[in-house]
């Protein structure tokens, strides 16, 4: 699976991607020299570089977004146990995320399990993608609500 994303968020405060990776990624690794990293164990997957953005969940787990490779927006989460998710994907039938570095990944809020994700279209249009407090998704819109 390829993977990508942007900036990040921990604990309600905005922290940039190339300023503190997740807690426990080792160390972010390029990949070549042709914009494309990926995490340390146990985060792993391939994205582009300089566009990801992870969040502190209320249960102290982290949950990374990154931009991958084809563009697309994918999620993996630290779970009980110390074990992680799978990488998935949030799918937006309206475009894909493009960017890198330019806080293409980033967070537009964040209230617990209320947050929502934002990626910047080809265009440079913002999109948004809110996370309600059930668990579900709205979908990739281009309004923050």
């Amino acid at each position: 699976m390829t993977l990508a994303g942007g900036a990040a968020l921990a604990s309600g405060t905005a922290v940039h991607a190339e300023e503190e990776p997740p807690p426990q990624a080792d160390e972010l690794v390029e990949v070549g020299s042709n914009g494309r990293c990926s995490f340390g164990a146990p985060w792993g997957g391939k994205f582009l570089c300089k566009s990801y953005v992870w969040y502190k969940l209320p249960n102290k787990h982290n949950q990374v977004f990154v931009i991958g490779l084809n563009n697309h927006v994918y999620s993996r989460w630290s779970s009980p146990g110390g074990g992680m998710s799978a990488w998935t994907e949030l799918p937006n039938k309206e475009g894909r995320c493009y960017h890198p570095g330019q806080r293409s990944m980033d967070m537009a809020w964040a209230d617990r399990w209320n947050f929502a994700v934002t990626c910047l279209a080809k265009d440079k249009s913002r999109w948004y993608n809110e996370r309600y407090a059930s668990g579900k998704w709205s979908g990739w819109r281009t309004s923050k609500y």
